[in-house]
């Protein structure tokens, strides 16, 4: 249920479904498996917990919803195999060379003949929705991924209007300013960070278990390198790695916070993911405001 993954967009617009219109919403677009001769399939699954009924988990003004993937496996090394043996039959046969639009042609066609026996690998991609906050949260580290199911659900609701928040000043220079000790209030520096020179193209320095305040590190900024990646705790309740853009990863939540649903039984196991579901969104919605109002434009 905790996310460990996160990349958050803002809704330009309030997002005003409640519970039972976005689940009617998304029922239109159920996960079905691949179809024989499909090489992949998206659709909608329940959020919390794999045989529940509702697609659409709700806790206050949070929901939450999960997008499954299928995708048929076919390893390249197969098809280009047998598209040299496919070709090299042809060019002994008629005496010629196969190239361009026949080659691919023919790799379009072994693949479709393929997919029927292939395996299939499934993956599932959440996303947050904190309506009174409006934001939504994606656990991802990919920004692909997350696009996909911004994409998914644009499709699904007909429009999403959510834009990446915009940003004030570039987030390298504030981390800078972060290890060079003016990190703002409820912000702890870890010991971990990756440092990269652009103007002099002298690759990417990564640090772990080193002092950020320490002289070596301290040289990376001076000699003009910039941080793209900084190992933080935040106001005692997550630590997570933060990047240059703004993509939240690696979060653990404290065990203080997560004891706090220490009392409910291990075999009330939906309520327990519920439970944990409220802290999680709670906190997680207020690091990503706080993020905001660090590092967003601010209105004129």
């Amino acid at each position: 249920m905790w996310f460990k993954n996160a990349l958050f967009y803002q809704f330009s617009k309030p997002f005003d479904l409640d519970q039972i219109e976005l689940e009617d919403q998304l029922q239109n677009f159920l996960f079905k498996p691949c179809g024989t001769t499909e090489i992949q399939s998206y659709g909608w699954t329940p959020s919390l917990a794999p045989n529940t009924a509702g697609l659409v988990h709700q806790a206050g003004d949070y929901f939450l919803i999960n997008l499954k993937k299928q995708e048929k496996v076919l390893p390249a090394a197969v098809i280009r195999e047998l598209l040299d043996e496919k070709c090299k039959a042809i060019e002994q046969a008629e005496s010629r060379k196969v190239k361009g639009k026949e080659k691919q042609n023919i790799k379009e066609e072994l693949i479709h003949s393929l997919l029927p026996q292939a395996f299939v690998k499934s993956s599932f991609t959440r996303a947050l929705i904190a309506k009174k906050a409006g934001y939504i949260i994606v656990e991802s580290s990919s920004s692909s991924k997350a696009e996909e199911l911004l994409a998914y659900l644009r499709k699904t609701l007909g429009s999403l209007p959510v834009i990446p928040l915009e940003i004030e000043s570039p987030v390298m220079v504030e981390l800078n300013d972060w290890v060079k000790g003016k990190e703002p209030q409820h912000v702890t520096l870890g010991t971990e960070a990756e440092f990269k020179d652009f103007a002099e193209d002298e690759g990417t320095v990564r640090t772990k278990n080193i002092a950020l305040d320490s002289d070596d590190i301290q040289n990376h900024l001076e000699s003009g390198k910039f941080v793209t990646k900084l190992a933080i705790d935040w106001d005692e309740t997550l630590s997570c790695i933060l990047q240059e853009d703004l993509a939240i990863k690696r979060i653990k939540f404290s065990d203080e916070l997560k004891s706090q649903n220490d009392d409910i039984q291990n075999e009330d196991h939906l309520a327990k993911l519920d439970a944990d579901f409220i802290l999680m969104s709670a906190e997680l919605t207020r690091f990503v405001e706080y993020i905001a109002d660090l590092f967003g434009k601010k209105p004129e």
